[in-house]
């Protein structure tokens, strides 16, 4: 019968509210035990997990513009051929996925021959 509880709340009213459409209750904790530690179907799991959305039906929808990231060119060795793609970047020689070309440091050189960065052309 607890297969699917992880813990529980035991409170003594000590105040009631009617706000209209619903009636809000105030308490008192007197008890409480966690029983397991089973995850929980919480907001935040339901959106970082179970990638909940709000319906676009729903009045409270607002639809997300996906701004497309700008296209980094790649470039080539002139000395070698090796071809520098932005999007995996040089990890070896400490430049991070993502890095445009502009962006790599002037004495950087090519993985493969060692070029200078002045070698490659965009392609």
């Amino acid at each position: 019968m607890l297969d699917n509880v992880t813990s529980y709340l035991e409170a003594k009213v000590t105040k009631e509210m009617d706000v209209g459409t619903h009636t809000i209750f105030v308490g008192e904790i007197v008890d409480g035990d966690v029983i397991n530690e089973k995850p929980c179907m919480t907001y935040d799991y339901y959106h970082q997990v179970k990638r909940g959305t709000t319906p676009k039906t729903a009045p409270s929808y607002v639809e997300e513009k996906k701004e497309e990231a700008p296209k980094m060119s790649k470039y080539k060795c002139s000395v070698c051929g090796w071809i520098y793609d932005p999007a995996a970047g040089d990890p070896d020689g400490g430049i991070a996925p993502g890095t445009p070309f502009e962006k790599i440091p002037d004495n950087w050189q090519c993985p493969m021959c060692g070029a200078a960065k002045s070698e490659f052309e965009k392609i």
